[in-house]
This record gives C-alpha cells, sequence and structure tokens, in this order.
C-alpha cells in the first residue's frame, strides 16, 4: 500500500467518489488531501480544512489494517509540521473510537456524526477565560443571562434593538461576535462597532468575540457561503450543541436571543436553533425604521449606490462617526 497526496483533478475525482460510498461529500474548500492505495485502488482517505480533520474513511474490507490510525496519524504531522499544534475533526460515530484512542476529547455526538478536538486545543480552558472577562465586564456572575451571537456586518439599529428586548428580559447581556474575516468588515470593525453601540448599557452589557467555537469557516462555511445542502443541517446542529452544552451552563446564559430570517440557509439554521436549544431559545421579528425592515444587507447596498446619508441612519448614532471613518478607509 502506498499513501499519496490528491494534488491532480483526477486524483480529488477519484477521491470523491471513494467517499460516495461511505454517503461522504469531498470539502472543496480542503487545504490538504490524502489518499490510501492498493493495487490502484484507494482503500482510505482523509483531508484537512485549516486544522480541521475531515473526510476520514476506510474500505470496509481493510478496516482490520488500522489505517484509519495510520491516515489520522499522518494528518496530525502534517499539522505540526504547519505549526499547528491545536485540531479538532468531524466525523462518523464509526471513528470514534480511533480519536478517542489517540487521546482526542470528545465534544459533539450525533447519530450521524461527532466531532472531537485534540493537540493543544480545548474547549474548557477558552470558555473559562471567557467567564473570567464576563465577570469582570458585568461585575459577577449572572446565571439569568441573555446572549446573542452576531455578525453585524455592521452593528445595526436592528441589533441594538435586539440587545433592548433581551435586556427587558434579562439583568445582563453577552454578546457575542463572529470572528472570522470574511466579511465586508473586519472582526475589528464589527467587534469595535457593537463595542460602542452597547456602552450606554455599562456593566449590563459584555461584548465577546465568538472563539473559534462558534460559526467558525473551518467547521462551519455554509454560514458564510450561504449555501444548502445536505450538510447544513449538520453544521447547524454542532454549532447549537456546542453552544448549549459549553457556553451556556459555563458563562451563566440562560436564553439566547435571534433575529428572525427569511433565506431558506438561515431558516434551516434558526429551526435547527429551536429543536435544540428548545425553551432557552427565542426568536424576535426584525425591527423597522418607517415601515422598513433594518438590515446589515440594507447598510451594504446603500453605501455601494453612494447613498451614505441614508445607511448611517441605520446604525447606532453612536457609531456614526467611527463608520464615517471605516468608510473612507474602504473601497466598495
Amino acid at each position: 500500500m502506498e499513501l499519496k497526496q490528491a494534488i491532480l483533478q483526477s486524483e480529488i475525482v477519484a477521491v470523491k467518489s471513494f467517499l460516495s460510498k461511505f454517503d461522504l461529500q469531498y470539502r472543496e474548500d480542503s487545504t490538504y488531501t490524502v489518499y490510501m492505495e492498493d493495487n490502484g485502488d484507494i482503500v482510505g482517505t482523509v483531508s484537512l480544512v485549516d486544522n480541521l480533520i475531515v473526510c476520514l474513511a476506510v474500505d470496509k474490507n481493510m478496516q482490520g489494517e488500522n489505517l484509519a490510525v495510520t491516515l489520522v496519524n499522518h494528518a496530525v504531522t502534517k499539522l505540526r509540521e504547519e505549526g499547528i499544534f491545536g485540531y479538532r475533526v468531524f466525523t462518523k460515530p464509526e471513528y470514534e473510537s480511533v480519536f478517542i484512542n489517540m487521546g482526542f476529547n470528545l465534544l459533539v455526538k450525533t447519530e450521524k456524526f461527532c466531532a472531537l478536538e485534540g493537540g493543544q486545543s480545548n474547549i474548557l480552558n477558552e470558555v473559562e477565560n471567557l467567564k473570567v472577562k464576563v465577570v469582570m465586564d458585568l461585575g459577577g456572575f449572572y446565571e439569568d443571562s441573555a446572549a446573542i451571537v452576531l455578525n453585524g456586518n455592521p452593528f445595526t439599529q436592528g441589533h441594538l434593538s435586539l440587545c433592548e428586548y433581551a435586556l427587558t428580559k434579562h439583568r445582563r447581556l453577552i454578546i457575542f461576535v463572529l470572528e472570522e474575516d470574511l466579511s465586508e468588515f473586519s472582526f475589528k470593525e464589527r467587534f469595535s462597532l457593537a463595542f460602542l453601540a452597547t456602552r450606554q448599557f455599562g456593566d449590563k452589557v459584555c461584548v465577546l468575540p465568538s472563539t473559534k467555537y462558534v460559526v467558525s469557516k473551518t467547521t462551519f462555511p455554509d454560514y458564510f457561503l450561504k449555501t444548502v445542502d445536505e450538510k447544513t443541517e449538520a453544521f447547524a446542529e454542532y454549532d447549537a450543541l456546542i453552544f448549549k452544552n459549553f457556553f451556556m451552563e459555563k458563562l451563566g446564559i440562560a436564553k439566547r436571543y435571534f433575529g428572525s430570517e427569511k433565506t431558506d440557509y438561515m431558516s434551516i439554521y434558526n429551526s435547527v436553533m429551536e429543536r435544540v436549544l428548545g425553551d432557552s431559545a427565542e426568536f424576535v421579528d426584525r425591527f423597522t425604521i418607517d415601515g422598513k425592515e433594518i438590515s446589515a444587507k440594507e447598510f451594504r447596498t446603500l453605501i455601494k449606490c453612494g447613498k451614505q446619508k441614508e445607511a448611517l441612519e441605520l446604525i447606532p448614532v453612536s457609531c456614526r462617526a467611527v463608520m464615517n471613518m471605516i468608510l473612507t478607509g474602504k473601497k466598495w
């Protein structure tokens, strides 16, 4: 048997065909793919998407040959060679024991998939660090806090109204701003705007980075691509379970608030959130100005059309001076 890297398009096509036998789809955003070949036939494969190990599959006739361990060891070695010492995996439940025996820790498990992490990645440490920040910003630990997870591209009057609504139901609010830099506005810009907009609430609000565990592009690419396929529900379920099992209890979050969504993709995401979080999720209709729904998308559209004055009316007054500075340096 020979281990080969899939570089040529013909090799990628062969890997896709092999994965289809296991009801697996090749990740088109894979950064590295290898396969094990025996007498010209693929008998095993694994891929990397940045620090995520995915698409592990081994021919059922070869599963006593320890090929899964060989493939995973190779993937981990590749990551370490690239200076990556913390990694996660999305795999079928049947491969859970392979990773557990290699020292990985289980994050989420459903009937269709399981997610684990290894190396220097540790979600418990990550959440504990967030808890220190929450206690400092909110002046203590509150078990009945609200939470909102947002991209804020950019932060609008609609986001602010959702925050105000959550604070009518809870004494404290925790806002998570997505860290991924895959939007028109950078994480630094989006975080700064959310922080500025909510300073009026004093120690009632804490603004945090989402961390790599909540809606990251490696484990949840569809969120950023806004595409709908059979993986969408699995990614959404992972996101919901991570938030429920690790973030809510540790950070004192009683309920997570969502703005209503109309796109097919976000409708699926919200329906999964509602199913997993149950009464700990509340969906709020979009807020309006003069009868028109407020959205970050509308802000970006107005800016691209040269209507900066109208666009600025969609964001909180406290953010407008900074937004003017940000827009000055951007090309639309």
